[in-house]
């Protein structure tokens, strides 16, 4: 024969939670004690609310809000769950594809850290197919430190409208030919990438175009790279109209030393 009532340690046991958790339940309104004893202030449920607790502990199961299941609980009906189940569901696709996105963006961090792996200053060009990607840059100005850089473009980028855009943490610059042909870093724009195009216009937003790439590995801010090959290559044909220089840090505390690859457009 079943007990009438069931003090809330007992229930708490029978259903593995707290008995804070039952008190928790009673303070929100979503199910309260059957009987509360008016002498000792000890709680009572009775039988016929275990499947409400049941049904509230599997709710929150699917990540439903106490906000929600109190409005499910109230409604009582089939009909009135289904639009939580429906919109929840959403929900959680949703944070599939977010956390589908983080991981692509963990492991092209990973091959960043790992792309130069082996490399050597002034390896040989080779040439590299790339795919249209989208950058967020700003000017370089005559005269710019490289502080004067970095300060326009964090500016730029911490801007209400497009703290929320997609980057990927990788810097880089477009350069001058002729500087290129003679071993100085004059850049034209500095910029950082973004993880699709972007949704709204803006005039830092630019794009890197798809096409044949002649590349070489340098430490760019050192001015020291080979231009032999550079020089014979373009001797014949016109000047390239985009040279991309890539930063790859090499640690994470001082970029002066780092490796670029310098992609020239063909």
């Amino acid at each position: 024969m079943k007990k009438e009532l069931y003090t809330i340690g007992e229930t708490a046991r029978l259903f593995g939670i707290s008995a804070q958790t039952l008190r928790f339940y009673d303070r929100e309104g979503i199910l309260s004690p059957i009987y509360i004893n008016p002498d000792t202030g000890y709680r009572y449920y009775s039988y016929e609310q275990f499947h409400i607790i049941d049904r509230i502990k599997y709710l929150q199961g699917f990540g439903l809000s106490l906000e929600d299941i109190y409005a499910i609980i109230r409604g009582g009906t089939v009909e009135g769950l289904m639009p939580f189940l429906h919109r929840q569901k959403e929900n959680l696709r949703e944070e599939i594809r977010r956390a589908e996105e983080q991981i692509r963006d963990i492991e092209w961090y990973v091959n960043y850290f790992t792309y130069m792996d082996g490399s050597e200053d002034e390896a040989k060009p080779y040439l590299l197919s790339l795919e249209r990607r989208y950058v967020l840059s700003v000017p370089c100005l005559e005269g710019d430190a490289l502080s004067d850089m970095e300060i326009r473009l964090a500016e730029v980028k911490g801007r209400p409208q497009y703290k929320k855009l997609p980057f990927r943490r990788q810097y880089g610059y477009t350069l001058d030919f002729e500087g290129l042909l003679h071993q100085q870093f004059h850049p034209y724009t500095y910029f950082t990438y973004l993880r699709r195009e972007p949704e709204f216009p803006s005039e830092y937003f630019d794009v890197l175009p798809e096409g044949e790439y002649i590349c070489f590995r340098t430490k760019l801010l050192k001015e020291n790279w080979r231009t032999e090959v550079l020089q014979k290559y373009f001797q014949e044909t016109a000047p390239p109209k985009l040279i991309v220089a890539l930063e790859f840090e090499d640690n994470l505390v001082d970029w002066s030393d780092a490796q670029y690859e310098v992609q020239i457009l063909i």
